[in-house]
């Protein structure tokens, strides 16, 4: 089961379910190599649990994902952690350890993944702080950086070990304009760099604009628009129409109703 030379991942038929509930449903697409793919949708559409599973954090009902030519999905516990050395991650709240420095906290992939020399890890580590604009903190906590310098130093963890694919989970959520700006320019720049392929699950429609070259789009656990954000926009599926034009769902007075969706979210 290959992938094309030009697609890095494929998602081939993949039904995820939470107990009784079907969150994806059949889901097949792909990532070019050297591309940034937004995913996008309304909440509970599915965007977090499909990169999960493209990242291999989780494994879905039924179903393949193909990283690189391999059969992600089905192999044993031990290869897969293999094929996640060539990937990164960007969690959404940084997912920086508090108890350790920021150099730390980069260099711990390095450390836990090979056999470098510490010395050689200290450059590597300084570096990928550099990349970031985060030269010279290595030895700050946490707490001691802004909301985007978190961001920043998630990304240069996520870059530590040089990956294929950086997935990238709300990288500018709870930043104001200016620095969320700042972050889809590095994510930028990581593709132009390095050539990284990049699958990103964002709410901000000015970042969209920015760094897509193609947006699939989600919907009650199915993709409903693939393509460019202007081929994406230009969809007459009735929830593309709304989401692009911010139009409200009528809001329910029915109490049972209201209990319902809380109860069984979509």
């Amino acid at each position: 089961m290959n992938t094309p030379p030009d697609n890095i991942i494929q998602v081939k038929d993949l039904i995820v379910k939470y107990g009784n509930h079907t969150v994806l449903n059949g889901i097949n697409i792909d990532v070019k190599r050297g591309e940034i793919l937004v995913i996008l949708g309304g909440s509970g559409s599915g965007k977090s649990t499909l990169l999960r599973n493209m990242a291999g954090l989780m494994r879905p009902h039924a179903g393949h994902v193909i990283i690189d030519q391999q059969n992600f999905t089905a192999m044993s516990h031990f290869d897969r952690i293999e094929v996640r050395k060539t990937m990164g991650m960007c969690f959404q709240s940084s997912a920086l350890f508090n108890s350790m420095t920021i150099g730390d906290n980069v260099a711990m992939p390095l450390r836990e993944h090979t056999k470098l020399e510490e010395s050689t890890i200290q450059i590597m580590t300084r570096i990928k702080l550099e990349q970031v604009g985060l030269g010279g903190c290595e030895n700050h906590m946490p707490d001691e950086l802004s909301g985007g310098m978190k961001k920043r130093a998630g990304l240069a963890r996520a870059m530590a070990m040089d990956p294929k694919i950086i997935f990238y989970d709300e990288p500018s959520a709870g930043l104001d304009p200016i620095v969320a700006a700042e972050i889809d320019t590095l994510i930028l720049d990581m593709q132009h760099a390095f050539g990284v392929s990049s699958i990103v699950v964002t709410h901000e429609m000015e970042s969209v604009k920015l760094i897509a070259d193609r947006v699939c789009m989600l919907h009650k656990g199915k993709v409903i628009a693939l393509g460019t954000l202007d081929e994406v926009q230009e969809t007459d599926h009735p929830f593309v129409q709304q989401f692009f034009a911010r139009k409200p769902n009528p809001i329910d007075h029915n109490k049972e109703n209201v209990l319902e969706s809380l109860t069984n979210p979509e």
